[in-house]
């Protein structure tokens, strides 16, 4: 055969090979999958599985496919009953008693009851857990205290029998349904943990409730679960399987996404939104999701104990021109703590928000300058941040409005694990964070800066803002409440205890063949309201 006969040959069979790719990336509808499993890309790998200590949205997700509290979220977003059939509150809003739905198993076969709801809460409160929503519960009676070391069996949760719980509270909290929203609230199996110890999140070993179970974990590669037999309402879940691809990567996400490798990814890169909206028309996503992102500066040491130089690195950014370049105008620009989409919310505007960048940049060299620095002594510290692209831009950005006003920061790059490690050690001198409320309502951005509050990261406590919260959350009417902390939150960030940057929105990328999917506020859909088409 001729030289260029069996060159055309395997130039034919490259591009038999490469055309299911090519038609992949080409535009148009996503490429094709196996009906009945469900393959989404997550945006980091889950630093744990166990609900009661996991962080980040990758890993809410999958503990939301692999788990169920007492209350959970419909398809749409809002709060309804999970594994409870029923509830009552008695009349001064103290007492809350949840009624099990019959027959409830875990994916084992165990029958889970009360008593494992009431364990459940007891671990998730004692101190060695190390439980960063613990604060979210302090309402409960004595939780505060068993954060701190009392007797678990103090904590004001109790099983009457084996399919009723009760909850008795120190002040009233209508919103406490909300609360039992949460990934954390979720009953974990007592008779695995006690057993296996912190191995019972291995796959194989873990016990689960929700509509799947874990199968497979390869580290930064896959996270597969099946679905759950045992779950109560099994019959629903049309899925037999989710295989989750976690990576930092977003942008290789999209590719795999392109090549129909991947029919949901949690986040894609903002500047790729035009491009992929016009090509993948009716497929990207964009809602609210009730997140902050911000930066960190640690308190707990020179130079952020000086208000003067919170406050000069807080208003020196241009909040507007990183929205509008970096995030193309998807996000809002934050100046507060609580995002606006919070229910029954109502902020007060800041004062530092209309007033001209270059004003605040003048003020922000008057600060550091009555703080000590200029330019033989200029403000040097590491600000650390993920590696994904997004954040990457931003800390550059942010980085060059800090050196314009006399400050050297020196950029550190990290995985998500390091960037929550350092976080939680207090190993950092300023550190991007993000925050995703576990449930709608203000509380749970306050324990971002409250005193003794497990998510209060920065070191920052203020007696009188600690005592502004506490009154309005002891307000009996809820309208009162909010208008009080919206006060409290004004009087808060003249403090400037952490540095907004914008709260979020969530973009996905959610292909055709998927059935289901609804832009409920969060952006998650649980993969249980989910199915999938033949490609």
């Amino acid at each position: 055969m001729p030289a260029t006969t069996g060159w055309r040959g395997v130039m034919a069979l490259l591009l038999v090979l490469l055309l299911p790719l090519i038609a992949g990336c080409s535009g148009g509808s996503n490429g094709g999958g196996e009906a009945g499993v469900l393959r989404r890309g997550t945006a980091s790998e889950p630093p744990s599985l166990d609900p009661q200590v996991a962080i980040g949205n990758s890993a809410s997700t999958i503990v939301n496919d692999l788990f169920m509290g007492l209350a959970t979220r419909d398809r749409e977003g809002r709060t309804v009953l999970g594994i409870a059939e029923s509830y009552e509150v008695s009349d001064d809003g103290l007492v809350w008693k949840f009624r099990l739905k019959p027959g409830l198993k875990w994916s084992d076969g165990t029958p889970l009851g009360a008593g494992d709801v009431v364990w459940s809460f007891r671990r998730l409160m004692l101190p060695e857990t190390g439980a960063r929503y613990a604060a979210n519960l302090y309402a409960i009676k004595n939780a505060r205290a068993v954060n701190r070391g009392a007797p678990p069996e103090t904590l004001g949760v109790r099983a009457l029998d084996d399919r009723t719980v009760e909850f008795t509270l120190e002040r009233r909290v209508p919103y406490f349904l909300r609360v039992l929203n949460s990934n954390a609230t979720v009953p974990v199996p007592r008779h695995v943990i006690e057993r296996e110890g912190r191995n019972w999140t291995r796959p194989g070993v873990m016990v689960s409730n929700g509509a799947f179970r874990l199968v497979e974990w390869v580290p930064n590669t896959r996270i597969v679960l099946e679905k759950n037999g045992n779950f109560h309402d099994a019959q629903a879940v049309r899925l037999e399987r989710v295989i989750y691809f976690p990576t930092d990567d977003t942008a290789s996400l999209v590719r795999r996404f392109r090549a129909g490798e991947v029919d949901v990814v949690l986040n894609f890169p903002p500047d790729q939104a035009e491009f992929l909206e016009r090509t993948y028309p009716g497929q990207v996503r964009a809602v609210s999701n009730y997140g902050l992102y911000y930066y960190m500066l640690n308190t707990r040491r020179p130079p952020f104990d000086d208000l003067r130089v919170r406050r000069a690195l807080a208003i020196a950014i241009d909040r507007d021109g990183l929205v509008q370049r970096i995030l193309k105008g998807d996000s809002e620009p934050a100046w507060t703590l609580v995002p606006s989409d919070i229910s029954d919310y109502r902020r007060l505007p800041s004062p530092e928000a209309e007033r001209p960048l270059t004003e605040r940049q003048s003020e922000a060299r008057e600060l550091l300058a009555a703080a000590g620095y200029g330019p033989a002594k200029p403000l040097a510290f590491q600000l650390q941040y993920d590696t994904k692209e997004e954040s990457r831009q931003i800390a550059l950005a942010v980085a060059d409005m800090w050196k314009a006003v006399g400050a050297q920061p020196a950029l550190v790059a990290s995985d998500f694990r390091g960037i929550t490690n350092a976080a939680r050690a207090g190993r950092f001198d300023a550190i991007r964070y993000q925050w995703f409320a576990p449930y709608d309502d203000p509380s749970t951005f306050f324990a971002l800066v409250r005193s003794g509050s497990p998510t209060n990261l920065s070191g920052y406590s203020n007696p009188e803002i600690d005592r502004r919260v506490a009154a309005a959350d002891a307000a009996a009417d809820p309208a009162d409440r909010m208008r009080l902390l919206a006060e409290a939150e004004r009087a808060l960030m003249a403090d400037w205890p952490v540095v907004p940057l914008y709260f979020t929105s969530a973009r996905r990328l959610v292909a055709d063949r998927v059935e289901g999917w609804v832009d409920a506020p969060g952006g998650n859909v649980a993969s249980r309201f989910l199915s999938v088409k033949a490609g």
